[in-house]
């Protein structure tokens, strides 16, 4: 991994890689430390209060900040500009829109509050990492916390320098339309399938 020190996350102790019958069936397994605090959510969404620090929030921020100065590899992508372009299939209001991505910047890619822990805070689950919409972290922790409004507040505030710009509200917009997706799919996003519809509404209207 080419990740910075500073990123909070478990550190990897090693891999292996192999492969089965075929080169398509190929496999990786990823030996990492053990946690220092717990996860904060057994649920990818909030259903409780979230019992963190200031300082806890200023750490997380750091190392996001870091993250996002990350060089990635070649194909390192957590979407691409492709699957953003039929996002209006997932909410129609924005067919005719330009959707095109104003900034890429590094992202975990799947930030959620299952994949945080207590203090101290560490970030979890690194599979997909890659470029994203800058400010996809924020929304994507924003959005899974939008059960929990005064958490989601918090959120906004702590993020709002990457959310209140183009790119920020796109990327808002983006993993709305990915969790009303997989809406149809799991019972997890369709319980979180009303709390995005009606941010929704805050967004089209910010979304020129």
């Amino acid at each position: 991994m080419l990740l910075d020190e500073v990123i909070p996350r478990p550190a990897p102790l090693g891999e292996h890689s192999w492969t089965e019958e075929s080169p398509e069936q190929a496999f990786q397994a990823q030996l990492w430390e053990r946690l220092k605090g717990q996860a904060l959510s057994e649920s990818p969404y909030l259903t409780a209060p979230v019992p963190v620090s200031d300082r806890w929030w200023r750490e997380l921020r750091n190392g996001m900040d870091r993250l996002r100065e990350t060089p990635t590899s070649l194909g390192r992508q957590v979407m691409t500009q492709e699957f953003i372009d039929r996002i209006p299939r997932f909410i129609p209001e924005l067919a005719g829109r330009d959707l095109t991505v104003p900034k890429w910047e590094t992202a975990h890619g799947d930030l959620h509050w299952a994949n945080l822990t207590s203090d101290p805070p560490e970030i979890i689950d690194w599979e997909g990492w890659g470029l994203a919409p800058a400010g996809y972290d924020a929304a994507v922790l924003h959005a899974y916390a939008l059960p929990r409004p005064e958490a989601a507040e918090k959120v906004h505030t702590a993020f709002a320098d990457l959310l209140n710009t183009p790119s920020g509200r796109l990327a808002e917009l983006v993993i709305a339309a990915e969790i009303i997706q997989a809406a149809e799919r799991d019972t997890v996003h369709k319980r979180l399938e009303p709390d995005v519809r009606q941010h929704l509404t805050n967004l089209l209207d910010r979304h020129h």
